[in-house]
């Protein structure tokens, strides 16, 4: 034998109550039956335990379906609802569901009770199946989400490693080109570190918020390079945009390389500089634009006409061709570098 089935009445008439309590047992289920007629006695019976169904009678002294319909829907459960009633009309009957009411059945026709009741717990159970899947979804996905979360602080960690490595090693490099090409090595991984250490921050795991990385970055170029060479003053202007990850180092590491060159060589002799550093979204067909202009002594020949073999230049290329991106360079007092890409 099954478990009883729990049905809360809510009914001021105690003869229509027993009258739906029989319909159900002469249709096979072994019922608890409780009745209730005020809204006191129906928020205590919901405290008292679950209730597989409740059967609600329209319109009572003092108290009425559509009160009742409120009240279950405060507590959060979902339990299903019949009215009941024996003057229910059309409207009556639609307002009734659009407040939650399963179904609605004429008190002439109690025979339907059985039927209702059966269709309403199959839809019950529908429902539950429905949200334990989703509720296993949900888990499965913030595992996930722990998980990656947990590598990009692992792979963050991993290169604040390789890039203390490279640090130490060039103390021991005596040659000052080699030294100057560890630190570059030591700029792109910082560069991309800071990608992830911003993916583990946030909760957009595949995405980073660019206005936000690019001044980080900036800093953490100043750092290395402020102190030996001369003072270079940066003026951002960075649109609130997202990029995924695929696009978002790429656009890192070519800052890292144009403003790496930008203190190396922009400003030779001179003790001071602008910079301006821009990026841009444009909604209607979400492209991009990427925009380093400075005031300093421009850029050689060879590199506008894409011919130079510096590697910090091959390397901006490379990434544009990542980006899919037109790459423009010209020089008229001073460097100016525009990317354009989609998203």
């Amino acid at each position: 034998m099954g478990k009883p089935l729990k049905v809360l009445i809510i009914e001021d008439q105690p003869d229509d109550a027993e009258l739906v309590d029989l319909e159900l047992q002469r249709s096979g289920y072994d019922t608890v039956c409780k009745r209730v007629e005020t809204a006191a006695g129906l928020k205590e019976a919901l405290k008292q335990q679950q209730w597989d169904i409740i059967i609600s009678d329209y319109n009572m002294p003092g108290f009425d379906g559509l009160a009742a319909l409120e009240i279950v829907k405060d507590t959060g459960r979902d339990i299903p609802i019949i009215i009941v009633s024996g003057t229910v009309g059309e409207e009556t009957a639609v307002e009734a569901v659009l407040a939650g009411a399963q179904d609605y059945v004429m008190k002439d026709n109690l025979r339907r009770i059985p039927i209702a009741v059966s269709r309403e717990l199959r839809n019950w159970k529908l429902r539950e199946e429905n949200r334990k899947a989703d509720q296993k979804i949900r888990d499965s996905l913030e595992e996930k989400e722990v998980m990656l979360k947990e590598i990009h602080h692992r792979v963050k960690n991993n290169l604040a490693v390789i890039s203390a490595l490279l640090t130490l090693q060039s103390d021991y490099v005596k040659d000052e080109e080699a030294k100057e090409l560890f630190l570059e090595s030591v700029g792109r991984i910082k560069t991309m570190a800071l990608i992830h250490e911003k993916l583990y921050q946030t909760e957009m795991l595949a995405r980073i918020e660019m206005g936000d990385y690019i001044r980080q970055l900036v800093e953490t170029i100043k750092e290395t390079y402020e102190g030996d060479l001369c003072h270079i003053r940066m003026n951002l202007d960075c649109d609130e945009a997202t990029l995924d990850i695929t696009k978002a180092i790429p656009c890192g590491l070519i800052i890292n390389e144009l403003l790496t060159n930008v203190y190396k060589h922009a400003f030779k002799g001179r003790d001071s500089g602008n910079v301006y550093l821009k990026m841009k979204k444009f909604d209607e067909n979400e492209e991009y634009s990427l925009e380093v202009l400075d005031d300093g002594v421009g850029l050689p020949e060879e590199v506008i006409a894409g011919k130079s073999t510096s590697l910090g230049f091959n390397i901006i290329r490379g990434l544009a061709r990542q980006l899919s991106a037109e790459l423009r360079m010209t020089s008229s007092e001073g460097a100016h570098i525009l990317l354009t890409f989609k998203a």
